[in-house]
């Protein structure tokens, strides 16, 4: 199975992307599965309320769908965030415990597992829908996309490059620019099974 994750900082328009990648493959006779976002299902406490036992719950969960979908042979899972987004909303309020991470460590190396990732962040002056869960403050937001980048820059010198193609929320809704977003995706996913296929 080809794992496809869209991950970044809240209201950058991941989920959107997402189900836009969702469609192309399917248009193109793909098995596709999409894994939802599960902190919006959490029963813990998100965003600036974060608690430990939010970080445990939602990478469980994330990774027990992302488990059933290899089972269940989809050809290509598109995860709603990575793994690992879980610990930049418990590191950047300093609640981190030695659960969280000891589970870190096997996070940033399951990040590997993904054969594409897209990083998305907002651009400047993007507003973010107020759908009754996501935090809407600004400030916090780029907050947030700071620890992503952060992230990124540990994980990388920890493992190397990863295969990650870099956009902006601007891409994803402007309909032309998406489309050529999304046949760069589609390139990386092949090239990257065909070096896996020759290695």
């Amino acid at each position: 199975m080809k794992r496809i994750a869209v991950f970044g900082t809240h209201g950058a328009a991941k989920t959107t992307l997402v189900y836009k990648l969702a469609a192309y493959f399917k248009m193109n006779n793909k098995n596709v599965i999409v894994i939802h976002e599960t902190a919006r299902q959490c029963p813990f406490p998100i965003n600036n309320d974060t608690v430990y036992q939010t970080t445990l719950y939602v990478v469980a969960s994330q990774l027990k769908k992302e488990l059933e979908a290899e089972a269940e042979k989809f050809e290509i899972a598109i995860s709603d965030r990575t793994l690992s987004d879980a610990f930049i909303y418990i590191n950047h309020l300093e609640r981190d415990n030695a659960l969280t991470q000891s589970l870190q460590s096997f996070c940033y190396e399951w990040i590997k597992q993904y054969n594409v990732l897209i990083y998305l962040e907002p651009n400047t002056g993007f507003t973010i829908a107020n759908d009754g869960v996501r935090a809407t403050d600004v400030n916090y937001q780029l907050a947030i996309r700071d620890d992503f980048r952060e992230m990124i820059d540990e994980i990388e010198q920890k493992h190397g490059k990863l295969n990650m193609i870099k956009a902006e929320s601007d891409q994803v809704f402007d309909e032309e620019k998406c489309k050529i977003l999304i046949q760069e995706i589609n390139r990386n996913l092949n090239e990257q099974a065909r070096n896996l296929h020759l290695a």
